[in-house]
């Protein structure tokens, strides 16, 4: 029965869990570990490796010959790579014993062919898996190259003989070690697409001019070392003709980066004899030299007749969203007393009201979402950061201020609004959810996490942020079989094939990988109305994912994107009749007629009521940001009623607004859809689906909101490695033993410290393990294994078996805590989200029987407690 004065079909309250019974994990037989691969013996391992360390060695020497005879000249180094089948957790603690030794840096390596050394073996024959692979760097001298010698030679002779306190993991190194070798040029270059870019520029404009490069050097622990190196990398770009633009040090991110501007010389030596030809890709100092090719955004073409009138201002002064982008136009009807903009590198100067495009259109967005179909306004005011700049060549673009390393920019900018900035107070301390819609085009996400990536899942646990970024654009240029124009489906079936089978060419832009950040693609839909011409074509269906998407997977294979939101219809200009068998289609401009999202956008001198449509990741990742903003709202608005656990604590809000925007989302009707046209595998199905839609598309019908037949309950703490915190989920009576369709949704969501220095970079693990059978749901949607590899755990479970149970019985809803890597120095954040819901068409008010189980529990709590007295 309802209680009394509750609507029977209107909007019922979010409940909340109690607070979870606390406890370590049990103790449980679990299923054997794989068996790894074989390994060579002692013998074996001799013969191969000997001859690599004795190249180390020689190298060693050949450094000290080519180094200043002076007696203050330092020992030489040179890095040295252990490339290992597998990993040794204890690589770095065992490191730290040798003197000499100084740990850089560890990266997952591509996966490698079996050989007769290492290999896996079923029923007694060796198989063709492949063999996973770690890269352990660190920096060495000739005194460490010696006692690793004398090291490796002891264990050959006795592989069981214990070494020395704090050496014994590089037992396991020496026996899983497939090769040893210095770091080198190539190295040095490989998955930047430094190479790549200079063939292209080269071939379109010539060797001209000079080109710009983000140098990483490692990351030395000591400060003087690091200045060293600094200074040793300066000489070598001033001794090729170049010049240091900028240098940072950034230890939040382990990163260490100078921007520089070398003379077309030196580019053409590099392609013409590889990277060995010049003296900065051979130095030690060097980790990697990427392009440094800010992003650059176009301008907006305004729409003849869209204007907007003024709207109301919020009703808060103080900010809770943070927008890192372009300079805003402050006075434009859609945004007067909306933004509070700190300008400390005084961007506002460079830039003439026209310029202001991208930066408008996000705040507006996110203060009104599309305005077509505009929403409440923002209730409050944004904290916007410009970190753009007009284009310096093309004065109606914008682009990432070109003479910053955006590793540091980005951190100066929540530094100064979250700390402060010298003498500058806090600039906006009061916000917990960041937008930051602006991606790197040269750092396409393959296995190694970005600078940028490890720098903001470092600033969200530190700070307890919601940071949301754009999963990036990718040209949606497709090429088709011309037959295909004749029919919309099979329009729409080859344009999605062709984007899927260029998936790896359509990968994150950094830092979309990051893994404490909710990473956002789009959908292939906006609010625009009217026809569209015939000189265009629209290649999806409304409500796809768009087809400029950046897809996942991301770090280690983790669910990115997370959620989809609208982010406007892109189009194709349809082409003139030919006669080839296949034709090439390229975007359409939408900017002035649309369809897109409607956005305000900087007019002509003084007018300041204009606006335009617009598509990309940028609008859909701005409209998350909105909901996430509302979702604060919903979470600073909760009271719990007589009876009623309650809510947790504000230090838990920005986790729960995080856990409970993802809790929205499902794939609904796109698993049928995307799988029927694409001609998935059964098999492989949800895999290849989850790289496509991430958690799937958010209803924004769904986020925070009850109803008489769907419970919505919540739950966060904070939660210590090896520990489970137990919560139970009311069953309602009125679903024992029925076949009604139910639907039962867990997420978990948390904020991880990091290690950025591990492959493994996520610290804590949480993860629980929804209930099914006792229920009558399985689970659907995202793939099973890739669930738990970020910071969103998102499980949606739907069934309809008959499942007999008691009064007073509940669904067990275990938080588990591992820790994957080091040691954490706090407690691990965490927000839960349970909701079960029935079709609206049930007579049953499922809301209000699991609120009284609810409140059930209270009362035993409370009993509990009295009779401790």
């Amino acid at each position: 029965m309802a209680d009394p004065g509750t609507p029977v079909n209107g909007p019922r309250p979010i409940l909340a869990f109690g607070p979870p019974a606390s406890g370590p994990i049990p103790l449980v037989d679990k299923p054997p570990f794989p068996r790894p691969p074989t390994r060579p013996s002692a013998r074996r391992q001799g013969e191969r490796l000997t001859p690599q360390f004795s190249t180390l060695r020689e190298a060693m020497r050949a450094g000290r010959a080519d180094a200043s005879p002076s007696t203050t000249e330092p020992d030489p180094e040179l890095v040295v790579v252990f490339d290992l089948v597998g990993t040794v957790d204890a690589f770095a603690r065992a490191v730290r014993h040798v003197e000499g030794l100084e740990f850089l840096a560890e990266f997952q390596d591509e996966d490698a062919e079996p050989d007769e050394d290492f290999h896996y073996v079923k029923e007694g024959q060796a198989t063709d898996r492949l063999v996973s692979e770690s890269l352990y760097m660190v920096m060495s001298n000739a005194q460490a190259v010696t006692e690793l010698i004398s090291l490796f030679e002891g264990w050959q002779a006795d592989p069981a003989a214990s070494f020395e306190w704090g050496l014994n993991p590089l037992r396991n190194v020496f026996s899983q070690l497939r090769s040893i070798r210095r770091w080198g040029a190539q190295d040095r270059v490989r998955e930047t697409g430094l190479i790549e870019l200079w063939e292209e520029e080269v071939a379109v404009v010539g060797s001209y001019g000079s080109a710009r490069v983000e140098i990483e050097l490692w990351f030395r622990s000591d400060n003087t070392r690091r200045n060293d190196a600094q200074a040793h990398v300066a000489q070598l770009v001033q001794e090729a003709g170049g010049q240091v633009i900028r240098s940072a040090v950034v230890e939040a991110a382990d990163y260490h980066g100078m921007l520089a501007e070398l003379p077309y010389a030196q580019v053409d030596a590099v392609l013409a004899n590889g990277p060995d030809a010049i003296a900065l890709l051979t130095t030690e100092d060097i980790m990697f030299m990427s392009p440094a090719q800010p992003m650059m955004i176009p301008a907006l073409e305004i729409a003849d007749d869209q204007l907007v009138t003024a709207m109301p201002a919020p009703t808060s002064t103080v900010p809770q969203v943070a927008l890192l982008d372009g300079l805003p136009l402050a006075h434009h009807a859609a945004l007067a007393g909306r933004l509070v903009i700190d300008d400390p590198d005084e961007l506002a100067a460079r830039y003439t009201s026209n310029q202001q495009h991208h930066g408008t259109a996000m705040a507006s967005l996110i203060s009104h979402g599309d305005l077509n179909a505009p929403r409440r306004p923002l209730s409050t005011p944004i904290y916007v950061r410009p970190i753009l700049e007009p284009h310096p060549f093309d004065g109606a673009a914008e682009t990432v201020k070109r003479d910053e390393l955006l590793v540091d920019l980005v951190h100066r900018a929540f530094h100064r609004m979250l700390e402060g900035d010298g003498d500058h107070p806090p600039a906006a301390p009061s916000v917990r959810i960041v937008n930051l819609s602006i991606g790197d085009p040269a750092r396409i996400f393959a296995r190694r996490m970005s600078p940028l990536a490890k720098l903001l899942d470092w600033l969200a646990h530190r700070y307890n942020l919601v940071i949301l970024v754009s999963a990036g654009n990718h040209p949606i240029t497709a090429t088709i079989p011309s037959t295909a124009l004749q029919d919309v489906d099979d329009l729409q079936s080859a344009l999605a094939n062709s984007t899927y089978k260029r998936a790896r060419q359509r990968r994150l832009l950094s830092p979309a990988e990051a893994v404490n950040v909710v990473t956002v693609g789009a959908l292939h839909a906006d609010a625009a109305s009217g026809s569209i011409p015939d000189t265009v074509l629209d290649g999806l269906e409304p409500g796809m994912p768009a087809l400029y998407n950046a897809v996942g997977f991301g770090f280690r294979r983790s669910v990115k994107p997370e959620i989809l939101l609208p982010g406007g219809r892109s189009l194709y200009q349809r082409p003139p009749p030919d006669n080839q068998d296949q034709l090439t289609l390229g975007a359409a401009r939408t900017a002035a007629r649309g369809p897109g999202l409607r956005v305000a956008a900087p007019g002509g001198p003084g007018v300041l009521d204009t606006t335009a449509y617009s598509y990309g990741t940028s609008n859909a990742t701005a409209l998350a940001t909105r909901t996430a903003s509302h979702v604060l709202d919903i979470l600073e608005a909760l009271a719990p009623e007589d009876g009623d656990s309650p809510f947790p604590d504000a230090q838990y809000y920005p986790v729960l607004a995080k856990t409970l925007l993802v809790h929205a989302a499902s794939w609904g009707s796109l698993r049928e859809r995307l799988s029927a046209m694409l001609g998935l595998d059964a098999a492989s199905e949800r895999r290849d689906l989850t790289q496509l839609l991430g958690y799937g598309a958010v209803d924004p019908a769904r986020v925070a909101t009850a109803s008489r037949t769907r419970v919505l309950v919540l739950g966060a703490g904070t939660i210590t490695g090896n520990q489970r915190h137990h919560y139970a989920f009311p069953l309602p009576p009125s679903l024992a033993s029925t076949t009604e369709r139910r639907r039962l949704t867990v997420t978990l969501g948390w904020l991880s410290p990091v290690n950025v220095r591990s492959q493994r970079h996520r610290m804590a693990r949480l993860f629980v393990q929804p209930p099914q059978g006792e229920i009558g749901v399985a689970r659907i949607d995202a793939h099973h294994n890739a669930v738990r590899q970020g910071t969103v755990q998102h499980e949606v479970l739907e069934g309809s078996a008959a499942v007999a149970f008691t009064a007073n019985d509940s669904l067990a809803i275990d938080v588990d805590c591992r820790i994957d890597v080091g040691r954490p120095s706090t407690p691990v954040r965490y927000g839960l989200a349970v909701s079960l819901e029935l079709a609206a068409t049930v007579r049953a008010d499922i809301h209000s029987e699991v609120r009284q189980g609810l409140r059930a529990q209270v009362r035993e709590r409370v009993a509990t407690q009295a009779r401790l007295l």
